[in-house]
Parts: C-alpha cells; sequence; structure tokens
C-alpha cells in the first residue's frame, strides 16, 4: 500500500479577531462577514520555520525513519532564489537526497503531494515529506486579508503496513483561469471579478475533478465520510456544500468541518489549506472511511483514500486542536507591525542586525537548524553549540554530533525589556535538556513572565533576525505549552 504514513498541523500562536480589521478599516458592509479570527504568524516565523513545526509534528517519534526526500509548497517562500526545502530538511535533520520547492500557485500543496506520491512509486524514495506553508500576502483593509490566515501542514508518504490512508484514485487538472495574482515586482496580491473567477475557475474546476475523480474509482458521494477541500471564504464554502457532488459528506459534517472549522479559528492558509484539513480529518478517521482532498489553483487536484487499520497503530502524540486550542491575542497593530506592513517603522532598530558570516553559518550549521549538540566520547559530557575541547576532562578529540530532543526544563530565565525587540519583553532562559546539555536561547510564543524554574518547555525553531536580506534561523524556547493557561 502507498499513501499517507504520517501527518502534522501547525498553527501560528498568535490571534487577530476579525472584526478588529473592520473596524480599523470601516468595513461596515462585511460586518456580517468578520466572524471568528485569523492566525497570524510572528516576527521571528515565515514559511519556513511553520514548515518545520508542521514536519516535526507529522514525524513524531518515528523521527527520520527512512525519509529520503522532501517537497517544500508554498505560494510565499522566503527566497525568490534558495531552495527553502532544503532548509526544512537540514532543520529536521533529515537526510533527504532530493528537496524541491513547488511554489506560484495555491495548488502547490496538492501538487507536491502527488510528486511525493510519484517518487515513491517509482522507488526513487522510500519514503518522502510533504511540507506546505503559506502566509498570504493581501493588501491591509481588504477583506482578503481578514479571511486569510498564517499556518503549515505535512504529510509523510510511503509504503507499507503503517500506512494510515491508502490513495485509491487522483485526478489532475491544469487551467489558466485568472483568479488571483501577484507580479513578482509587487508586494501585495492582486484580485479582480472574484464572482466571475470563481463560476469558471474554482465552482468549475473543483466539480470537475471531483466528478471525474468519484467515476474512475466508482465511489457513491454518499460513501464520502469526510472531505478535505480548498475554499476562498465561507461563502465560496456554502455555495459549493450546495452545488457539488460532495454536498452529502459537507452537509454532515455541517460546521464542524475542517475547513469550517480552520477557517473560523485560523483563516484560509493558502496552499497549506486542504493538507490542514486532512489532517484533521485524518487524526478522528476510522478505518474503510473514504475521504475526498481537493486542492484548487490554476487547476484541481482530487484524491481519493481510504483510511486504514493501521491508523489505531499511530503512535501517541499532542493532538492537532493543540495549535488551534493554545494563542494569545494580538493587538491589530502589532499585526500590520509584524508583517512590516508600517513601513517607517523597522522590525529590528538600525544596528540591531548583525551579519553572520557564511563560513561560519557553514560551520555551524548543523547547531543551528538541526539542533545537534558535540558529546565527548572520553566522558561523555555534551554540550551545544560545538567548542574545540571538552569542558569536563579537557579533551580536544574524540568528539561527536547527536541530535538533542526538543524538551527541557528551565534552569533560569530573565524577562529583558531593555534589548531592542518588535515584541517586549523578551525572555532569556537557560534550559537544561535530557541529553546532559545546557542551552541559552530567546522565548517566542507568549510572555516569559509566566515561566517558572523547573518547568518543562519545549524548542521551537524560530527566525533570529534578518541580514542582507537573509534569514538566520535557530532555536528559541516556546512559552505556550500543553495544559497551561495562557494570560
Amino acid at each position: 500500500m502507498i499513501g499517507i504514513v504520517d501527518f502534522g498541523l501547525y498553527i501560528p500562536y498568535h490571534r487577530l479577531p476579525r472584526e478588529a480589521i473592520g473596524e480599523a478599516w470601516r468595513m461596515e458592509q462585511a460586518k456580517e462577514l468578520l466572524i471568528g479570527e485569523r492566525a497570524v504568524a510572528g516576527f521571528d516565523e515565515d514559511t519556513v520555520t511553520m514548515a518545520v513545526e508542521a514536519v516535526l509534528e507529522a514525524l513524531g517519534p518515528r523521527q527520520e525513519a527512512g525519509v529520503d526526500a522532501l517537497f517544500f509548497a508554498s505560494t510565499t517562500p522566503p527566497f525568490g532564489e534558495k531552495s527553502s526545502a532544503a532548509v526544512v530538511a537540514a532543520a529536521c535533520d533529515l537526510p533527504v537526497h532530493r528537496s524541491a520547492d513547488v511554489t506560484g500557485t495555491l495548488r502547490a500543496g496538492t501538487t507536491a503531494l502527488g510528486l511525493a506520491l510519484d517518487a515513491v512509486r517509482a522507488g526513487s524514495a522510500r519514503r518522502a515529506v510533504v511540507a506546505a506553508a503559506d502566509m498570504r500576502p493581501f493588501e491591509p483593509g481588504t477583506l482578503q486579508e481578514a479571511v486569510s490566515g498564517d499556518g503549515a501542514a505535512a504529510l509523510v508518504i510511503g509504503e507499507g503496513d503503517d500506512v494510515v490512508a491508502v490513495i485509491e484514485g487522483e485526478v489532475h487538472l491544469s487551467d489558466p483561469t485568472v483568479d488571483v495574482w501577484r507580479h513578482a515586482e509587487r508586494r501585495y496580491l492582486s484580485t479582480d471579478d472574484e464572482s466571475f473567477a470563481n463560476q469558471v475557475g474554482y465552482f468549475a474546476l473543483v466539480n470537475k475533478a471531483v466528478d471525474e475523480l468519484l467515476r474512475q474509482a466508482g465511489v457513491e458521494a454518499e460513501s464520502v465520510a469526510g472531505v478535505a477541500l480548498y475554499a476562498p471564504d465561507g461563502r465560496a464554502y456554502m455555495r459549493l456544500a450546495r452545488k457539488s457532488p460532495l454536498g452529502p459528506a459537507l452537509a454532515r459534517a455541517g460546521l464542524m468541518g475542517p475547513a469550517p472549522r480552520l477557517l473560523m479559528a485560523a483563516g484560509n492558509l493558502g496552499a497549506a489549506f486542504p493538507l490542514a484539513q486532512l489532517a484533521l480529518l485524518l487524526e478522528t478517521a476510522q478505518p474503510d472511511d473514504l475521504l475526498v482532498l481537493v486542492g484548487y489553483g490554476d487547476g484541481a487536484d482530487a484524491y481519493l483514500l481510504r483510511v486504514t487499520p493501521a491508523t489505531a497503530k499511530r503512535p501517541p502524540r499532542r493532538p492537532a486542536a493543540f495549535w488551534l486550542e493554545t494563542k494569545g491575542p494580538i493587538p491589530y497593530t502589532q499585526a500590520l507591525f509584524f508583517r512590516q506592513h508600517i513601513r517607517d517603522k523597522p522590525l529590528f532598530p538600525p544596528g540591531a542586525e548583525p551579519w553572520t558570516s557564511l563560513p561560519l553559518l557553514y560551520r555551524e550549521r548543523g547547531e543551528l537548524l538541526a539542533l545537534r549538540a558535540q558529546r565527548c566520547t572520553s566522558c561523555g559530557a555534551v554540550w551545544w553549540p560545538h567548542r574545540p575541547n571538552c569542558y569536563e576532562c579537557g579533551a580536544q578529540e574524540g568528539f561527536e554530533f547527536m541530535r538533542l530532543g526538543r524538551r527541557g526544563t528551565v534552569a533560569t530565565f530573565e524577562v529583558e525589556w531593555a534589548i531592542p525587540h518588535p515584541a517586549p519583553p523578551v525572555g532569556m532562559v537557560t534550559v537544561d535538556t535530557p541529553e546532559g546539555t545546557r542551552i541559552t536561547t530567546q522565548t517566542t510564543d507568549g510572555d516569559p513572565r509566566v515561566l517558572a524554574v523547573g518547568q518543562e518547555v519545549e524548542l521551537a525553531f524560530r527566525l533570529f533576525h534578518t541580514a542582507k536580506a537573509l534569514p538566520h534561523y535557530s532555536w528559541k524556547v516556546r512559552v505556550r505549552g500543553e495544559g497551561r493557561k495562557e494570560t
């Protein structure tokens, strides 16, 4: 069986009520549409860091488990020229032989899934990871800004007895319908006649792909248990639910379906939207359930999946709902600042963005990206980052690198207001890891004043700063955690 072995979801911590956007721009005519909230990536997040979070969730206790290909899908990669997929693979410490970026279309996530499936079928990859993440750049003050959201999802594709959902059919359509677009020299997305684009593009292509999928598979629409599909917004979703061949399944799910649930709690996640919905479906799916996955953008992709008994043996981990439920409010002005829409005020003060030499970035990529620590084979001492001699026995050779787990306990911390920072205060935390090393770094996702010595925390891959238009990534301590009420 070839299909999905595992899956992961990631939604940023910050949430912005849509009504705050409406009040700021006096969007009275759209007031009834401005319900729920949208997820906002932090100032230290981009599509690469969000993809890393989703991939690590998908891998879970399996870790790399034979993964040798990674496909990164996004309409908003941080690089115009440089592979984001290679950075994601390095941060997840995956020994991949093939990495590729799929971009330029909202269908990037489901297109990357097709490439991963083809690689496994052809035998050119034992297991492949699909990582989709997006931060849609709609202009402030538009309804699309309010409806969209930031987030990521990941799928592990493979063959074997641990496949939780086997692919039983797929249909792909390519069409140059002009819907939403962004020229390479433009900052914001453009739209025009949305009603016309939806009619000849979204509704026509999605329904055509689904009709063909069900016909080829010989499956009746009534037998479909769940649907994960791209939808521009709630209005388009409801209209599709009334007229789509998948109407019965969408009607049974109602407002608790994965699309309405994500639209209300996080927003339209762009290329990651259908894969994020699929992660929610797979988490509660039962053996023999038939699921349909639909991606849209310059065409449509449709997949038919059958859930297998292996879903009951999936290794336990943090539920996907964790990322929806652990959150903190963000003022609209700060959300604009994080996305650098307020251009006269830089995210960091001048001189606060130090350049790191390329040789240093290369030498320390194991520590900075993959969170590898150095271990002395003579006495067993472990430290991060690496150093020329052992601090315990003084040895100057006989070292090895080991990947650290992402959890630890707070040894000490301070809350700092004087350090230039886009969202003061910043916490400086020293963490003891189970492997026996100490790491000192910054905090992210929440107020560091809620930390306590001895508290268990998690490390998160984040953007530290950008210099010469090059993102510098490493690891910070996540403040939000399981079972703890945020303030």
